[in-house]
């Protein structure tokens, strides 16, 4: 939602892939994997490969893809247009609640400049026994930010996990296809998986807010 850093994922993994000989529809990808908490992400990528070559994902290759993901992140990775403004203009408690790993997390916010808005509010999936598509991580940082009731907790989430894991923790949940993964009929998936509304970009994020809360 932050950084335009999934699209990248979401490239260096459909290549990991298409070297095995499996190709597959970045819509359809992007609605099946992306946002998954690491383990199943991980143990998803391994039984994609066992059904297409019967081979599962070994240790060398899992660390391959998350070391070519993550160096391209830190020398590519960019705000998303306007996150800037959004965040500059929020008068309410804000968090970020990422299935990035609590040793990268923090290295992604500083690297686009994010870091300050957040303060100690940054949550991961290492956090909480089960993450992304499950509550947990949601009602972790609800928790942690002070102990606000999910019902008037709203999650921003551009990803069919994301936006599942916010309906299940019981929080408005708006859907965000503002990056650059956001292809296909990546709006109608959010939807479909219960989002509230889904919006364009941070622009008309912000007008959102300022006409339905009192956020900004």
């Amino acid at each position: 939602v932050l950084i335009d850093s999934e699209a990248i994922y979401l490239e260096v993994e459909r290549k990991f892939l298409a070297a095995k000989g499996i190709d597959v529809d970045p819509d359809w990808y992007v609605g099946e994997f992306m946002a998954l908490a690491q383990p199943l992400w991980r143990k998803k990528l391994s039984d994609l490969l066992v059904e297409h070559i019967g081979s599962p994902l070994t240790e060398d290759e899992y660390a391959a893809l998350k070391h070519e993901s993550r160096t391209r992140i830190m020398n590519e990775v960019q705000p998303i247009a306007g996150v800037n403004e959004l965040l500059g203009a929020l008068t309410v408690p804000k968090c970020v609640a990422s299935s990035t790993q609590m040793k990268f997390l923090p290295l992604k916010l500083k690297r686009t400049g994010l870091d300050g808005y957040f303060g100690d509010g940054v949550y991961s999936g290492d956090m909480v026994e089960n993450g992304k598509p499950a509550p947990d991580l949601f009602a972790h940082a609800a928790k942690a930010m002070g102990g606000h009731d999910p019902a008037r907790c709203l999650v921003v989430e551009d990803s069919a996990n994301g936006v599942r894991a916010g309906k299940a923790a019981g929080m408005f949940t708006i859907g965000f296809i503002g990056g650059a993964h956001a292809i296909g009929n990546h709006a109608d998936t959010l939807v479909a998986v219960g989002a509230d509304v889904v919006l364009d970009d941070f622009a008309a994020l912000k007008a959102w807010l300022a006409a339905e809360t009192n956020a900004v």
